[in-house]
Formats: structure tokens, sequence, C-alpha cells
């Protein structure tokens, strides 16, 4: 007798019956926001006082980006971002910070 046969048995599993399948998986999941781009790509964005902190985008997709700062500083809610290099600038709300990381949404 085989250690496997030991520790799981051998009784082989009953075969599922087709009625009680709720949900068949396809390939493509349903995703609930578009597919981000992984960048590391230097940004920077501009508090309304004309404060500038710079930061690093780390992903991001359509309007949407996160962006990670050197510090936890807390961020006002609505910031100028200058992130020419992923082609998203503009004024953009903050909509999610932790700790030094944040999510944006750029206006328009």
């Amino acid at each position: 007798m085989s250690i496997l046969s030991t520790l799981f048995g051998t009784k082989k599993p009953a075969a599922v019956e087709p009625e009680r399948v709720n949900e068949i998986v396809s390939a493509e999941p349903h995703l609930a926001r578009p597919i981000r781009v992984a960048v590391y790509r230097e940004a920077s964005i501009t508090y309304e006082s004309g404060y500038r902190r710079k930061g690093v985008v780390m992903d991001f997709a359509d309007k949407d980006l996160r962006i990670r700062f050197p510090t936890n500083e807390a961020l006002p809610p609505v910031v100028n971002v200058h992130a020419r290099a992923v082609g998203l600038e503009g004024e953009a709300d903050l909509v999610w910070q932790n700790n030094s990381e944040a999510g944006l949404r750029v206006r328009g």
C-alpha cells in the first residue's frame, strides 16, 4: 500500500451531476475594471497650493492610475497629474490612498 492511498484512501469520487453545476466558468473572466498596464514611469502631482510631489506610476488604464510616492503624506481630494510618460495629464480626483500608494482618476 502506497503512502498516498494510506493518506487519501482509494475510493474514487462520484461523477458530478450536470444539474448541480450552477455556473460554467469561461476562459475570459468578467472583469469589473479594464485591464491595467503595468509600468514603472516617473510622474508628479501638483496640489492647488502649488506644492509638487514626485512619484512613480505603477500601473494605469484609460483615465485611472496607481501612483507610489516615497512618503506617506495624505493627498488632497483633487490634484493635477503630470504623467506624460503614460499619456495622462490634467486634473484628477483621489479615489483611494493606502500609505504611500494612491489611486487617481483623471477628469475629462
